[in-house]
């Protein structure tokens, strides 16, 4: 295992509503050990302003997956989070986010790189 891969994330993964029996949106939880978490915050200037933006990525060992399914429109918390997105409020997908900002984020970009010889992992980007 790769010495770097030491951090916890929970995932919660979305199951659109088209795709449930019961035709409402459904979000499974898993938490996974052994991950690597990198956030970095960059400031942009403008003549005006300025604005911090937060930049995130996470690699999981593909052994820790475990047929675990991963997509964009996922979020990722950094750590062990016991909250259940319900959907109805205060446990609806973007209040868990925002609960858990800055170490939370929602995915943008998912590569499957387990096709390597070694080093096999998911990264997911947001």
């Amino acid at each position: 295992m790769n010495p770097n891969y030491t951090e916890t994330i929970t995932l919660y993964h979305r199951q659109p509503a088209q795709q449930t029996a019961d035709r409402k949106e459904h979000w499974s939880r898993a938490e996974l050990p052994q991950c690597f978490f990198k956030a970095e915050t960059t400031t942009m200037l403008s003549d005006t302003s300025e604005t911090k933006k937060n930049t995130y990525t996470v690699r999981i060992p593909a052994v820790v997956m475990d047929g675990l399914t991963v997509a964009i429109g996922d979020i990722v918390v950094y750590g062990s989070c016991a909250d259940e997105i319900t959907g109805k409020s205060p446990d609806t997908a973007v209040e868990v986010l925002q609960r858990h900002k800055p170490g939370a984020f929602r995915v943008t970009a998912v590569s499957d790189n387990t096709h390597h010889r070694m080093g096999k992992h998911f990264r997911l980007g947001g």
